[in-house]
């Protein structure tokens, strides 16, 4: 399943045509008004191919006395005229107002939602699974939905015209995640399950930057030929009174091992580049965040930081500044390896919360230490949603 919150206004029905005006024709006053969104509707994404929305706010019913159950106010399953065939992978509110709803599914399309009247607006056929979609939450002049799918470039859509505006092409292999930048408008980032992490502007061809795991705040890590020869001299050199020999054993084994440094080391811009064991990197040495496909993305309210999941069940941290892995050392973690996943991180960003089989592990963001661990599901958890505006005196998450 698939979920998102939403609700700074309630289902109030809207003008579609003002709903699809661009964005960037509108006042933009209001919007910087906008109040924070209360969180009152959840929309989730079922495997059965079905949408849901429920009102967080009214519970149907309460199970011993303090549980509360919800029935959805609105569905959409196989049985509607324009419903899914297969699993919604993704279901995202627009950001401006819950009149409109998207989903994406694994039947290769990529579906816009009247809310009020449960039809489709507009509908775009991918070339394969659809993974992920995503919209930018503080774009004011573009109103595209950024979508990845098992084919290897990622597409833009655009809900005001309608059509496909352009793709952007590097990966090798299907984009699993998806996230826009909280800082600006114009950047992407994109997951594969070629283990990459890549950095676009929309506006520009091409990514500007993609993420290598082995390049940290303190430098990337040396190769592992000159430490072994750092060794052996160290070695030669603990005896005073062969000072001479030692000088010719040295200068020997350089002249020997010349050759093997040519052929083991590269000059790639003026920086050594590591050779890695040939079954965690392609024949190409492509840069990699992951060692396996990239299952998710999520980044801080402040822009700084970005989190990433991947099927090595590993979680890191990156500085989006610098493009460093902060080597944050995540305590043990076992995550599904063929689905993305939902992250959610708080508003400090303190904590960050990651779906693991059927539980939720909440993690220090800073230490990587476990705060908590959430369970109750029987089954395997893909995603989840951190509510910070709940009505209640203390923040809540939301599990599916």
């Amino acid at each position: 399943a698939r979920a998102a919150l939403r609700g700074p206004r309630p289902l109030a029905p809207r003008r579609l045509a003002r709903a699809l005006q661009p964005q960037g024709d509108r006042d933009p006053a209001p919007r910087r008004r906008q109040l924070p969104p209360e969180g009152r509707y959840l929309l989730s994404g079922a495997s059965d191919g079905s949408a849901a929305v429920f009102d967080l706010k009214d519970a149907t019913e309460y199970e011993a006395g303090f549980i509360a159950k919800h029935r959805s106010i609105l569905l959409v399953d196989r049985q509607h005229q324009h419903g899914h065939k297969f699993t919604v992978s993704k279901a995202i509110w627009y950001p401006v107002d819950t009149g409109l709803f998207v989903t994406a599914s694994f039947d290769n399309y990529v579906k816009v939602w009247d809310t009020n009247s449960t039809q489709v607006v507009m509908d775009f056929k991918m070339p394969g699974k659809v993974y992920s979609a995503a919209m930018s939450p503080i774009a004011t002049t573009h109103m595209l939905i950024a979508t990845g799918s098992a084919d290897v470039q990622v597409r833009l859509c655009d809900i005001a015209s309608g059509a496909f505006t352009h793709t952007l092409s590097g990966h090798h292999d299907g984009i699993m995640s998806l996230e826009w930048s909280t800082s600006s408008e114009w950047i992407l980032m994109s997951g594969g399950c070629d283990g990459a992490i890549r950095f676009w502007d929309i506006r520009r061809a091409g990514c500007f930057l993609i993420l290598d795991q082995l390049r940290s705040q303190l430098g990337r890590r040396p190769p592992i030929i000159d430490s072994t020869t750092d060794n052996h001299q160290k070695n030669l050199g603990r005896s005073s009174s062969s000072k001479s020999y030692s000088v010719q054993q040295r200068t020997g084994n350089h002249k020997k091992q010349s050759k093997g440094l040519r052929k083991s080391l590269t000059m790639v811009r003026g920086h050594t580049q590591q050779k890695v064991h040939p079954g965690m990197s392609s024949s190409q040495n492509r840069k990699t965040a992951h060692y396996g496909a990239v299952t998710g993305l999520r980044t801080t309210t402040d822009g700084m930081h970005l989190l990433s999941s991947g099927s090595d069940s590993r979680l890191r941290l990156w500085d989006i500044d610098s493009g460093c892995n902060t080597l944050v050392n995540f305590e043990a973690m076992r995550l599904q390896t063929s689905k993305p996943l939902q992250l959610a991180v708080t508003d400090d960003p303190s904590l960050v919360f990651i779906p693991c089989m059927s539980s939720i592990k909440a993690y220090n963001t800073w230490s990587g230490t476990t705060f908590q661990t959430f369970r109750g599901h029987y089954d395997h958890v893909n995603c989840c949603y951190y509510n910070s505006q709940d009505q209640v005196s203390f923040p809540s998450i939301v599990l599916c």
